[in-house]
């Protein structure tokens, strides 16, 4: 299914984006880096196998998650030097969103 290929991609996008962003792009960092990284990466890991397996409980659930990721970077967009950061993490959680949110709505359509 494409729905559930973007949310893939969201989320996988997301992941990689927060990692090469806040490990080694970032030119401004007020937190430690460690625990920046690990503030934003842990709740998508815990969505995963979820994700992976096609579990519809799980989609439902990190479209929820993907509005924070989306205030997250609408916020970085308007600090200058993380622009591109907000960019990509708004991207990344739209993909999320709407890759979830029709991956739900097909299968209960078959349902």
């Amino acid at each position: 299914m494409l729905s559930r290929g973007i949310t893939l991609i969201g989320l996988l996008g997301l992941i990689a984006l927060i990692i090469v962003w806040n490990g080694w792009l970032t030119p401004v960092q007020y937190l430690n880096r460690a625990l920046e990284m690990a503030i934003l990466e842990i709740p998508l890991l815990f969505f995963i196998r979820g994700i992976f397996n096609g579990n519809r409980e799980t989609h439902v659930a990190i479209t929820l998650l993907s509005f924070v990721y989306f205030f997250l970077g609408v916020w970085f967009i308007f600090a200058p030097e993380e622009q591109a950061y907000g960019y990509g993490l708004t991207f990344f959680s739209l993909c999320l969103y709407f890759g979830g949110f029709f991956y739900v709505r097909t299968l209960d359509k078959l349902n």
